[in-house]
């Protein structure tokens, strides 16, 4: 028995005047967003601005090696008080420039002056407005509205699927960056299928061929599974060959596949016997998407043969980037009409589903 057609996003989710500040409200402000790496804010006193879904926020590291996350503005006056887009706080204190309100690393209000003798005041009731922050595996994750004691519930399902990866002892061994002049959804949906991959990639699908990918996670913010290696090949490179040792907790059959994971809306995991790839994503417009490829080895000054994986990967990337835009080119026109999904699909599918659901 058939299942019923399925069909993809209507135009407007993809062009339309309207949908990006809807995202912001329904999708950027109530999910985890990965936002960079750790090694960004490498000493106590570090900080690194971010835009989020039309916040401007502040993180820094404190004393203790946590990570916060503040909106950039004073409780005095509303006045922004990092200038700067990264650097070392002075004193590890964050100043407001008008009229010197000060602030510690944990965002509480250390310093008024002549506020004492205001009747009602408390510092203790001004400081910075917190946004969520957690550091996993690496990567510094903030959320608007959830703290970071709900991240290991939200993240439950991921966390479980990646934990024999290890990627917190893992070390960025390479960075690929790209503008994409196409849809975020549009890259998402790319990575999240593989019928395009004898036409697209054909290389790729000769070392692990598109027939073989199967899924473990199908509903919800974490979609994807593993797709098998090819005999004779022990990961992706430009000749197949291990860049390193297979990582150590792995079993037989990780050993012998890559695995594919999206998590909505910010990050691609890509595992591999012997590194991680991991794709950063970030909406610049509703046309526009600028993407970060990291590679997390065990040995990141090993770098000649990180470079084999890199080499590959970035053929690949460059031609999923090219037919993303050729896909942004035909929906922009007004006779697009979204068309069936194939039964190679499922993961769109399910991706379109969870899509609608938080928008709706």
């Amino acid at each position: 028995m058939t299942s019923p057609l399925q069909f993809g996003l209507e135009r407007e989710f993809f062009v339309g005047d309207d949908i990006r500040q809807l995202e912001d409200e329904k999708i950027f402000s109530k999910n985890w967003i990965c936002v960079t790496r750790k090694e960004n804010l490498p000493v106590a006193g570090s900080f690194l601005r971010v835009h989020l879904a039309g916040h401007d926020l502040v993180l820094t590291k404190t004393e203790d090696d946590e990570y916060r996350a503040f909106h950039n503005l004073c409780r005095h006056r509303g006045t922004r008080v990092i200038e700067a887009d990264s650097g070392k706080l002075k004193n590890s204190c964050i100043r407001c420039p008008y009229h010197a309100w000060t602030y510690d690393l944990d965002g509480c209000l250390i310093g008024a002056p002549n506020m004492n003798t205001t009747e009602g005041f408390a510092r203790e009731d001004f400081g910075l407005f917190e946004a969520g922050c957690v550091e996993w595996g690496g990567y510094l994750l903030v959320h608007l509205e959830r703290k970071k004691q709900h991240f290991s519930e939200d993240f439950a399902a991921i966390i479980e699927m990646v934990e024999p990866w290890n990627m917190g002892d893992l070390h960025v061994g390479h960075t690929l960056n790209y503008e994409v002049d196409a849809n975020w959804k549009l890259v998402f949906q790319n990575y999240s299928e593989c019928y395009h991959c004898p036409t697209v990639h054909p290389r790729l699908n000769q070392m692990s061929p598109y027939k073989s990918a199967t899924n473990d996670l199908e509903t919800g913010a974490f979609l994807g599974g593993p797709m098998r290696l090819t005999e004779g090949y022990a990961t992706i490179s430009v000749d197949g060959k291990s860049i390193g040792p297979a990582l150590p907790q792995l079993d037989d059959f990780q050993r012998n596949s890559v695995y594919y994971y999206t998590l909505f809306p910010s990050m691609f995991l890509s595992p591999h016997p012997d590194y991680v790839m991991v794709h950063r994503l970030q909406r610049i417009s509703n046309t526009r998407t600028k993407v970060e490829c990291d590679f997390l080895v065990q040995d990141a000054t090993d770098s000649g043969d990180v470079m084999r994986a890199v080499e590959q990967w970035d053929e690949v990337n460059r031609q999923d980037w090219h037919v993303c835009q050729l896909t942004q080119h035909g929906i922009n026109s007004p006779a697009y009409r979204p068309g069936p999904y194939s039964q190679l699909e499922p993961m769109l599918v399910a991706f379109d589903q969870h899509y609608r659901r938080v928008m709706a």
